[in-house]
């Protein structure tokens, strides 16, 4: 974890002397809504990878919820907001008992449900995106507190908070941790492991419905292309936030580092003209840096204990 702070550091301390407005209000308001949507699509996701399994169809989702919410939300916004929660937490609900009444990888599962919801995307569109006009509440949710903070982001940071805490403390959250370390040992020490796995596929749907939602509401518009580049952002923030792909491994506060470390450097490569192609080379060598910093230690005990 020290790794992703010194990252954070160096990379704010850089961007600084290259662009003086990237520590202005605007900019790091700007942040905020970037860490609320990837860090919400990201939180879920890294709950289905607590218990060892994997989420494909988080970004289809930020776009279908965001129809759905915009679709149906236009005379009454409560109606639209909770159709598209319930919408993501029966989706994810679906992709848990798929897997775990099919007894087949999650990444099948998910892959199929993530193809049909961008058709369902693309068939809520109708051939064109679709606008909101209660711009009441779309300037309510583009309002910043203390200059750089947005509801959407407090509400980000609030749910890391409650899953941490939730994770720690809970017998669900003790659960999803004994599920992915190893689940036929937590099976036989009594851990519900078909609830953490159910409840943690819904939760990804329902985190990735309400980034969809929020962002829809946001921008005061929808589109099927809303999270087509989010799902690899996402797995990448998880991983080098410290989710283990086999499971087990991790906290939500790790994920934030993640989602941070993430959003910092895209954001710096803008304001300093970098082109795509940089971009994502960089993304790429941060995670690659990252984990091959994080397995060395590891790899050496292993090697120092068969020597011995």
């Amino acid at each position: 974890m020290l790794l992703r702070w010194l990252l954070l550091i160096a990379m704010g301390l850089i961007f600084t002397l290259a662009n003086s407005y990237f520590l202005a209000p605007g900019n790091l308001y700007s942040l905020g809504e970037s860490f609320s949507l990837l860090g919400l699509v990201a939180l879920g996701l890294a709950l289905t990878m607590l218990v060892g399994e994997f989420d494909l169809s988080g970004g289809a989702m930020v776009a279908v919820s965001g129809l759905i919410m915009l679709k149906l939300g236009e005379s009454n916004a409560f109606v639209g907001l909770a159709a598209a929660l319930a919408f993501g937490a029966g989706v994810g609900a679906l992709n848990g008992l798929l897997t775990l009444r099919l007894q087949v990888s999650s990444l099948v599962t998910t892959l199929g449900v993530m193809i049909l919801l961008s058709g369902f995307a693309v068939w809520l569109e109708g051939g064109q995106g679709v606008s909101f006009s209660n711009y009441d509440l779309t300037d309510a949710f583009n309002a910043s507190w203390l200059s750089v903070l947005s509801p959407r982001s407090v509400i980000t940071i609030a749910l890391f908070a409650a899953v941490g805490v939730a994770l720690a403390i809970t017998r669900l959250g003790r659960d999803i941790i004994a599920a992915g370390s190893h689940r036929k040992a937590a099976t036989m020490s009594g851990a519900n492991v078909a609830s953490a796995v159910l409840s943690a596929f819904i939760a990804s749907g329902l985190f990735a419905a309400l980034a969809g939602a929020l962002l829809a509401i946001t921008l005061g518009r929808a589109s099927s292309t809303f999270g087509a580049n989010l799902l690899l952002q996402a797995a990448s923030a998880a991983i080098l936030g410290g989710i283990a792909l086999s499971g087990g491994v991790g906290r939500p506060f790790g994920v934030a580092i993640g989602v941070l470390v993430l959003c910092v450097l895209n954001n710096g490569l803008g304001l300093i003209g970098a082109s795509s192609p940089v971009v994502m080379l960089l993304n790429g060598a941060v995670l690659l840096v990252a984990v091959l910093v994080d397995g060395a230690p590891g790899q050496w005990l292993r090697r120092s204990r068969a020597a011995h």
